[in-house]
């Protein structure tokens, strides 16, 4: 038996995970500038697997009206514990020139890199070998606004802490004289 065999069958005997499953849930605009807005993509994220998965890294598009308004990358570093959900957010930004867009149909999709947690796998994923992802594409409708926290206008410094109350001292009883 070759190297080659040897090598196929240590990667033959890391562990095969499940694909994690993506859904979208929401996508709320944050600051808002001249040249457009920040965009949460709020994301639900499901773990098929009986051991869990780290989620390592996103590659992805945000579209919206067909139209993409923003691509990136974006590191997960977010572990999804065996058979359960979560949720995780993306940043995206959507242009001024896309208007209002709270009601319209937006997507995203991309690929979501992962990794199996097992020792095995995660050296062969340290080696370079065992590079797993799952492509991944969801839509809902609707970009909420945020809501918009009052600024003020020029940097300020933090206001100093008040004061703990201390205790008045005691003081005498008055004299009766008499």
């Amino acid at each position: 038996m070759g190297p080659a065999a040897g090598l196929g069958i240590v990667a033959g005997l890391g562990g095969c995970a499940a694909n994690p499953e993506v859904r979208a849930v929401s996508a709320r605009q944050g600051g808002t500038t001249a040249e457009g807005s920040t965009v949460r993509v709020l994301l639900e994220l499901t773990n098929p697997n009986d051991a869990p998965v780290e989620l390592t890294h996103w590659d992805y598009s945000f579209v919206v009206a067909d139209r993409t308004a923003y691509s990136g990358e974006w590191v997960a570093s977010l572990t999804l514990p065996p058979k359960s959900t979560m949720q995780a957010e993306l940043p995206a930004f959507l242009p001024a020139s896309f208007g209002d867009a709270s009601a319209a149909r937006w997507r995203v999709g991309g690929s979501l890199g992962y990794r199996a947690t097992g020792k095995l796998d995660k050296l062969l994923y340290q080696l370079g070998i065992n590079r797993l992802s799952a492509g991944f594409g969801t839509a809902a409708e609707g970009i909420s606004k945020a809501p918009v926290a009052k600024e003020p206008a020029t940097p300020t410094a933090p206001a100093p802490a008040p004061a703990s109350p201390e205790p008045a001292p005691a003081s005498p009883e008055p004299s009766r004289g008499g």
